[in-house]
């Protein structure tokens, strides 16, 4: 049983490495490789992991784009290197519902999978990722 003391904790498992620029060009846009994966443990107040099933259809993370040192968010934001500021740096789907998937261990997990995310210039920038729970 989840309660208000339990712990959620994202752990990045596969972590993005480059993308290519599209500009304006969105119809060309190459996604991020390889595609960023989320591991989600939950943990009672002992510390022992917790089987969410009652909250999985409640359950969204979402990801959102900062500047390189991870201070500044971009997402709707201006552009790197003075350029005209586009609708958005971040582009394709940026919500995502938690899989139950099995990890590189053959254990089972609950992960959030990323596959379809670019970002319109190139730099150097950090991913930010949000765990929320849409219930009341």
């Amino acid at each position: 049983m989840i309660n208000s003391r339990s712990s959620y904790h994202l752990d990045v498992v596969q972590h993005p490495i480059r993308t290519a620029e599209f500009g304006s060009a969105s119809l060309s846009r190459l996604p991020l490789a390889p595609p960023i994966v989320v591991q989600l443990v939950i943990r009672d107040p002992a510390g022992h992991a917790i089987n969410p099933d009652m909250e999985l259809p409640f359950l969204i993370a979402h990801l959102s784009l900062f500047t390189g040192d991870g201070l500044t968010p971009l997402d709707m934001g201006s552009a790197p290197g003075g350029r005209t500021p586009p609708r958005r740096l971040l582009y394709g789907n940026l919500v995502s519902s938690p899989q139950k998937l099995r990890d590189l261990q053959g254990r089972q997990g609950l992960f959030f999978l990323f596959p379809d995310v670019s970002i319109r210039w190139c730099g150097q920038f950090q991913l930010g990722i949000t765990l929320l729970k849409l219930s009341g």
